[in-house]
């Protein structure tokens, strides 16, 4: 039997009455209204399948009604009955979107023929929509293949956002204690949100969709939905989507005879919502494609969360190998760590992306490891090195990337250390390469290491002051140095001064 519920709006009782006989035998839900305000009310308090409307009625007309209709829901279905069916008339209606006619006076097989051809359009129509809607997911799955959190949970928002139409968006994840929800990204709001505003679990639409863990959608304010006055805080909206973020997490099972089971864990809850006046509530299509979203969003979060705590863990064990290796010799103790420091702040003065500056502080910590087979008479000879041990000192860059190449570092990240001694001049090492066929931040590690090393204690002199190295860079910018990084490090110092390039 169908379920569908109808709404018959004529301004002759006879009319609604038949409708209402025919309709509710065939085991529809038929609700009434006599004239286009009325429909609309009705419109506002309940979800409505389909309008049987006429025409021509008192005051608003039938096509107005229509219009105001599909304004409301897109997807609802349209059958126009009419005594007065002209040409004209028809083609405005099927303008607005009319899946039917039925022409005054009907019996009870052509009003239910044209109901049931109605219907099944519609699902049709709906059927193509929902589709087209998955679309964007595909493209937005691409998008949120990222391990910058930031950049990730901004995607998410904004996707949300413009894929539903919504006025806007917000990302709130679970905190470590479990108990609170903080704003970790939002899109289109005319205030600025606090990064760290936050709502407890239970309190707030978002806080009740995390302690249910269940979506929820809202059309209206608090007179639309009073069992929600105590969560919606009086803020009148026209309608709203919050959907939980769930995620798979694992419990370790000490039997080897038993696979690993999953457990669902919440992440956090993604929020949509309008506030325009007249601006159509969201479907269960809207709410349909954010929970397809948000499962989306909660994969890319757990994958970006493990690949971060690998990554801290790995950079740990690198922190730590490096740091043995320059146990050997005093006067580079904490080198590599302050060229990772500087080469990271001379990228974000450049304006980089995060994932670039992680790949250029993660080069800097690198940058040497080649030496760790280095003789320690090359390693801490005082005088000038001769063209043999100088020789042996240039495979530094090629042997890093041979200990560092089973990990699975980032090519990048490789080829940053491969090429930290080349120069824009095209006489540096290994390979000679020159400008731009130098890797951006090859470019700027030499900068850093350059630093580095004038402001230390060597062997063979002691550190040099700020000023000069500033000289000496200025002199050789163009031939050895990149100009736009020798330009980064003259901003810098001039936002942070020379303590920031004290040795830590």
């Amino acid at each position: 039997m169908p379920q569908e519920k109808i709404l018959v709006v004529d301004d002759e009782p006879t009319i609604v009455e038949l409708c209402t006989r025919f309709l509710t035998k065939e085991g529809y839900l038929v609700k009434t209204a006599s004239n286009g305000q009325e429909a609309l009310k009705i419109f506002r308090e309940e979800p409505i399948d389909m309008l049987l409307t006429d025409i021509r009625m008192k005051g608003m007309s039938g096509l107005e009604l229509i219009d105001a209709a599909k304004k409301r829901d897109e997807g609802i279905a349209i059958v126009v009955i009419t005594g007065h069916g002209t040409v004209n008339m028809a083609i405005e209606s099927l303008k607005l979107g009319t899946l039917g006619f039925v022409i005054k006076p009907f019996t009870m097989d052509e009003l239910l023929t044209a109901v049931r051809h109605a219907t099944e359009k519609n699902r049709l129509i709906k059927e193509n929509i929902r589709l087209r809607s998955l679309m964007p997911l595909f493209e937005i799955n691409r998008r949120l293949v990222t391990t910058d959190p930031d950049h990730l949970f901004n995607q998410i928002v904004e996707s949300a956002r413009v894929e539903t139409k919504a006025d806007r968006a917000s990302l709130m994840l679970l905190d470590e204690t479990g108990r609170e929800l903080q704003v970790k990204a939002h899109s289109g709001f005319s205030i600025v949100i606090p990064s760290k505003m936050t709502k407890k679990i239970g309190e707030g639409v978002a806080g009740v969709v995390a302690q249910t863990r269940k979506p929820l959608i809202i059309q209206g304010g608090v007179q639309q939905n009073p069992e929600l006055a105590s969560v919606l805080e009086g803020g009148e909206l026209v309608s709203s989507v919050s959907v939980p973020l769930i995620g798979k997490g694992h419990i370790k099972i000490s039997s080897l005879t038993r696979p690993p089971q999953m457990h669902e864990q919440l992440i956090g809850v993604l929020n949509i919502s309008k506030s325009s006046p007249g601006a159509a509530p969201f479907t269960e299509s809207d709410l349909e494609l954010v929970s397809l979203l948000a499962g989306q969003a909660s994969a890319a979060i757990e994958n970006a969360t493990l690949f971060y705590e690998l990554h801290q863990s790995y950079v740990k064990t690198i922190r730590s190998l490096v740091a043995t290796m320059e146990l050997k010799d005093s006067y580079t103790s904490g080198h590599s760590e302050n060229v990772s420091r500087y080469a990271a702040a001379l990228a974000r003065e450049m304006e980089l992306s995060t994932t670039e500056i992680d790949e250029i502080e993660i080069g800097g910590i690198l940058h040497d490891i080649g030496k760790i087979g280095s003789s320690e008479d090359i390693l801490l000879k005082e005088g000038r090195l001769t063209e043999k041990e100088f020789e042996l000192m240039k495979a530094h860059p090629k042997n890093a990337v041979k200990i560092l190449n089973p990990v699975g570092l980032s090519g990048n990240i490789l080829k940053i250390v491969l090429h930290h001694h080349e120069q824009c001049n095209g006489k540096g090492y290994p390979d000679g390469l020159s400008r731009e066929q130098i890797p951006l931040g090859s470019r700027i590690l030499m900068v850093a290491d350059t630093i580095d090393a004038m402001t230390s204690d060597r062997p063979y002199r002691k550190a040099q002051s700020i000023t000069k190295l500033a000289g000496e860079l200025r002199k050789y910018t163009g031939p050895q140095f990149d100009p736009d990084v020798v330009g980064a490090f003259e901003r810098l110092m001039g936002k942070v001064g020379p303590d920031f390039f004290r040795h830590q």
